[in-house]
């Protein structure tokens, strides 16, 4: 019994919404909608589409997407990237070993020619600092007896280099306040979020399949800016709103997309680059 697409379709005509209404409102293809009501998965352009477009057509209606989707787990499809994730975790592991283990017996190997430089550094160090000591001591006859002029000298230059400025230090100081950053605050794998700082007219976002069609949707302070389906190769370039202060992605397919906010690569977390679908939000401050 397809429990998930009655409850949904329920919930759909509850909201007065036909297919039609909800395909435009989703960006989701009515044929996926047809088939997400009836239980039809086989359709979907793949497994970890099903779980998107059903989460999407759920808040949509009204619906807790995240909840519906563990309740009811065993009635749609997994991408089944969890085992994916491990294996590769498990032979990154491996790898650090065996390199770790090559480079202490490098470092082993080498000691004492190591120990050697350290010590004609030291030397060379030792006599440079002596040679600029007893320079320093026969100057500082020469400054005593001219002090007066130097210090007349020096009041000279620094009234005049306060007096005018730069014109590199303006640009400076303009290139500073223009500066963004873009840091990870927290990530759970399939959940991350990002701090946004910095000076922005207007913020801009660039999402680019690569690799594979993906599934995206776009929302700002909660209200849905755009949701699609982006083909391999294509790009889709968003226009965020001013003054938005939290902007959620969420991506069906995520080896496959490129993300670019105010014209800077975002990374993806370590723990999540391999997790297919995933949950991004962009805190602005």
């Amino acid at each position: 019994m397809n429990e998930i697409g009655e409850k949904l379709k329920e919930a759909r005509k509850v909201k007065g919404y036909t297919l039609d209404d909800l395909q435009q409102m989703t960006k989701i293809q009515k044929r996926y909608l047809i088939a997400i009501e009836e239980g039809n998965y086989d359709v979907m352009p793949g497994k970890f589409y099903a779980r998107a477009f059903i989460k999407q057509y759920a808040d949509t209606v009204g619906l807790n997407g995240d909840q519906l989707l563990e309740e009811y787990t065993d009635a749609v499809p997994h991408a089944h990237d969890e085992e994916f994730v491990e294996k590769v975790s498990t032979g990154q592991t491996r790898s650090g070993k065996n390199i770790e283990n090559v480079l202490l017996t490098k470092f082993q190997n080498n000691l004492p020619t190591i120990l050697i430089g350290i010590l004609a550094v030291a030397i060379v160090a030792a006599i440079y600092f002596a040679v600029i000591k007893t320079n320093n001591q026969g100057d500082e006859a020469m400054i005593t007896n001219n002090s007066e002029a130097i210090s007349v000298s020096s009041a000279e230059s620094i009234s005049e280099s306060e007096s005018e400025p730069t014109t590199e230090s303006a640009e400076s100081v303009d290139s500073i306040e223009e500066a963004l950053g873009i840091e990870i605050v927290s990530s759970t794998g399939s959940t991350t979020t990002y701090a946004v700082t910095g000076n922005a007219e207007d913020n801009s976002l660039t999402l680019t399949a690569t690799g594979g069609d993906s599934w995206i949707s776009v929302e700002g302070d909660g209200a849905t800016i755009d949701a699609q389906l982006i083909a391999d190769g294509s790009t889709l370039e968003t226009e965020i709103p001013e003054g938005t202060s939290s902007l959620v992605i969420i991506i069906g397919n995520t080896p496959a997309t490129e993300i670019n906010l105010n014209g800077e690569d975002v990374p993806y977390a370590p723990e999540a680059e391999n997790s297919v679908r995933q949950e991004i939000e962009f805190q602005f401050e």
